[in-house]
């Protein structure tokens, strides 16, 4: 079992929605109030009191956890919450043994509720499993220990105790079933996972293989022709081919380490404002007259990245969405700062901690991009546009970027238009942030060469 995964969702079950997390707390409080009042018992609120400190000490303590992960830890996040189950179950037991009706049916649907929960879960932990229907049971043991004196007729007693049998038998195999369901989901999507993968290195392999064989043939071609051929002028043609043909190959390498996440980033804190604007200059040649560009990108927003890839990776944006545009348009890239609650789940798993982000989008107004392929778009070597006008490494090189600048790349594609969004963390504390160069390679519109055709 992969514990840290797992304490990982007790957290999202318990705590992940803060708005369901306050529902239930002002339920339970508003209930607690109201049995008093019809009631009297001051068990009442040290019922929904023990509770509410009971979700203090679990929330801490899964926080802590959440860091840390491992076993002991996650034994230690069953036990408690074992405990919490026992002290919500015990109110609904009490209010079942009653003679008062409305106690008796505000006591069964607590304890439905209870119940329906804990199925929901779905735990995986065989132990936790059969804690939960240990202290299912105790309940309802508790309950029939108050109620069967009342029950004088010994075949009343009998069906009595063969229906609470069965209630408990059911539940227990309802929870094992939901434990073997939620076991046999995670192994076909593991499954699912790995042909993905393989299918994947197949493309990737493929296409590696497909685009290396093309730069060779152009370089062992023109080399021939230098041998073949006596002109010197002619041969210094060759030669300068063949060289540009090797610099494909380098930028080939270079794009691949950077969809791996493998590259060698020079980390440098850099003002977002800044370097938007010089992507506006550099490609200024880039776009036609018929698109226009705005930016809204004036608040300066410190990111530590590498200055030559996050420019590339803009550059490829512009050029993705210039190329949606053949009739022209309209682009729109801004830059804000964003707080994020939750994590930022992406569709292949991967996902961004909560915190302070800058938000970089470039939106434009092309011919978008289809749903069935929305997903896939990012795969290397993966392209829409024609033979020759693009390896299919673009997108793949942006999101390697931003992934190994621990943010995210977001698409997003209706009837019109294409939204690419660039998460980045904000930087606090410039003076803190690591240098690992002195300086960044420059960036100049010589390197923009053959960006077009990504």
């Amino acid at each position: 079992m992969n514990y840290r995964k797992e304490i990982e969702r007790l957290y999202a079950l318990e705590y992940g929605r803060r708005g369901e997390v306050a529902l239930r707390q002002i339920t339970l409080w508003a209930g607690a109030t109201i049995l008093y009042e019809y009631t009297g018992w001051a068990a009442a609120f040290w019922w929904v009191g023990g509770i509410a400190l009971g979700h203090l000490i679990y929330f801490a303590t899964l926080r802590v956890l959440l860091k840390r992960g491992g076993r002991r830890g996650f034994v230690l996040a069953g036990v408690i919450f074992l405990g919490l189950a026992a002290a919500f179950m015990w109110m609904p037991a009490i209010l079942l043994a009653q003679s008062d009706k409305a106690l008796m049916i505000s006591g069964a649907a607590l304890f439905g509720v209870g119940l329906v929960y804990l199925i929901y879960r779905a735990d995986t932990a065989l132990a936790l499993v059969q804690g939960e229907i240990a202290v299912v049971v105790a309940m309802i043991c508790l309950t029939l220990s108050q109620m069967i004196g009342q029950v004088h007729d010994p075949l009343a007693r009998g069906g009595t105790l063969f229906a609470v049998a069965a209630l408990s038998l059911y539940f227990a195999g309802t929870l094992f079933k939901a434990r073997r369901a939620r076991l046999e989901f995670e192994a076909a999507a593991a499954r699912s996972v790995q042909a993905q993968k393989m299918e994947a290195i197949g493309q990737l392999a493929g296409g590696v293989a497909h685009d290396f064989n093309n730069i060779l043939t152009a370089v062992i071609g023109n080399l021939e022709l230098y041998e073949a051929v006596p002109d010197p002028a002619e041969r210094d043609r060759f030669v300068a081919e063949s060289r540009a043909a090797a610099e494909r190959a380098a930028r080939l390498v270079q794009q691949l380490l950077a969809y791996s996440r493998k590259s060698t980033m020079s980390i440098a804190v850099h003002q977002t404002a800044a370097l938007i604007d010089e992507v506006r200059m550099l490609t200024r040649r880039l776009i036609p007259t018929s698109i226009e560009v705005t930016i809204a990108a004036d608040d300066p927003l410190p990111i530590a990245v590498d200055q030559a890839q996050f420019m590339t990776a803009l550059v490829n944006l512009v050029v993705n969405a210039r190329d949606a545009m053949p009739a022209g348009g309209r682009i729109e890239i801004t830059a804000q700062e964003v707080v994020l609650d939750l994590p930022l789940v992406q569709p292949d798993g991967y996902q961004i901690a909560p915190g302070r982000y800058v938000r970089i989008e470039l939106a434009d107004t092309g011919t978008g991009i289809a749903p069935e392929i929305l997903r896939r778009v990012t795969e290397p070597f993966f392209t829409t546009k024609p033979v020759g006008q693009g390896s299919g490494l673009g997108l793949s090189m942006v999101e390697g970027f931003a992934r190994q600048s621990h943010g995210a790349l977001a698409l997003s594609s209706g009837g019109q238009g294409t939204r690419a969004v660039i998460y980045l963390p904000l930087v606090t504390d410039p003076g803190a942030a690591a240098v690992q160069s002195a300086a960044d390679p420059a960036v100049t519109p010589s390197a923009l060469r053959g960006l077009t055709t990504l």
